[in-house]
């Protein structure tokens, strides 16, 4: 396998949430020429199996990317190798850990099999997880591993997040016209009451937006709306804020829900993305770090798709490549952590092997 052209070539493939099957074809081609069987299950989700018998192990990750945005300001064009590594969006976030994962299926046909691998890449992460949603619904593996960047530390979770709506209700009246009724003064209220909100333990709240609808600037507002950013750890309860945040004045507040589709799947996914968080004393974890040489496992500062596959089984985090460079214009990954990476994933599903 050429892995490095098969790299740049997924990271010229633009995969936005529910366009993913350009990559698709190329992750499905590469499987094959593995000698792998390889196919898309119902929601457009890349699968592949090596092994027959349990325990199995998934190396899990997403096939979508946020926009590329103005390449002009790019150093490089997309998939450009230059200095060693490959620039693009999903450099890191995530096509170089799907290859990555790649290289370890490679490595771990020419060694004896104590278990089965399969291999994962989901559709619309970046948008709610509806490929891991549903591929969680039939996989009862012994772990997943999670191949989202993190520097190749272990990471045991990360924290949740919220976007919450607020909706202040008005009068749409010409400009002209109207009287001192006006939303857009209900929201000075209402952010002055935020403010004044002592903390809430375990979770951090952020205004980030407003817009008003219709939204023409010569006529007050129908609808001033408000846009909360939440984020939460595990033991903080999202629900007991939204009690909250109805209190503060005449608001209708809520999460929105959106109808994503992909394939022959659809689903209405809340603006929710619960945290996730492994015991630090999970047996497996401790199996994982002993097998990396690592003392202690991290949390990511972002959500990933572990709660939806967490729900059937414990979730490792563990990927090539720096956190901090995804979603940016400066996107790379060195090919060196790409290999170091495949070869690490290795170890991690032989150790999770020999412990069950």
């Amino acid at each position: 396998m050429d892995w490095v052209r098969l790299l740049s070539r997924l990271l010229q493939a633009e995969s936005l949430p529910g366009q993913e099957g350009e990559a698709a074809a190329l992750l499905l081609e590469a499987l094959k020429g593995m000698g792998l069987e390889a196919g898309l299950d119902e929601a457009g989700n890349v699968e592949a199996l090596l092994g027959e018998e349990e325990p199995e192990v998934v190396l899990a990750g997403h096939l979508d990317v946020v926009p590329v945005g103005d390449e002009a300001l790019w150093p490089h064009p997309q998939g450009a190798v230059v200095g060693g590594s490959v620039f693009g969006r999903g450099a890191v976030d995530m096509k170089g850990p799907l290859v990555a994962m790649l290289l370890a299926l490679e490595h771990l046909r020419a060694r004896p099999l104590r278990g089965r691998v399969r291999f994962l890449a989901t559709v619309q992460e970046e948008v709610g997880g509806l490929g891991s949603r549903y591929a969680a619904e039939r996989l009862s593996p012994l772990a997943f591993v999670l191949g989202e960047p993190s520097g190749r530390r272990l990471m045991r979770g990360h924290q949740g997040r919220a976007e919450v709506f607020v909706d202040l209700e008005g009068e749409a009246r010409h400009a002209a016209l109207a009287g001192p009724e006006n939303a857009l003064y209900d929201l000075a209220e209402y952010l002055l009451s935020l403010r004044e909100l002592p903390p809430h333990p375990g979770l951090r709240l952020t205004p980030t937006r407003v817009d008003t609808f219709p939204g023409a600037r010569n006529q007050t507002p129908e609808v001033v709306r408000l846009y909360l950013d939440v984020r939460y750890e595990p033991e903080a309860d999202p629900e007991r804020l939204l009690e909250v945040l109805k209190t503060l004045g005449p608001a209708s507040v809520y999460l929105p829900e959106e109808e994503r589709a992909s394939g022959e799947v659809r689903m209405r996914i809340p603006a929710l993305w619960p945290p996730y968080r492994l015991p630090s004393d999970h047996p497996l974890l401790r199996v994982a770090l002993k097998a990396l040489g690592q003392e202690e496992a991290g949390v990511w500062p972002f959500t990933t798709d572990a709660p939806y596959l967490g729900a059937k089984a414990p979730v490792l985090g563990y990927g090539p490549g720096d956190p901090g460079l995804a979603h940016t214009l400066r996107e790379h990954i060195p090919l060196a952590e790409v290999e170091a990476a495949g070869r690490d994933y290795v170890r991690l599903v032989e150790a999770l092997w020999n412990a069950a």
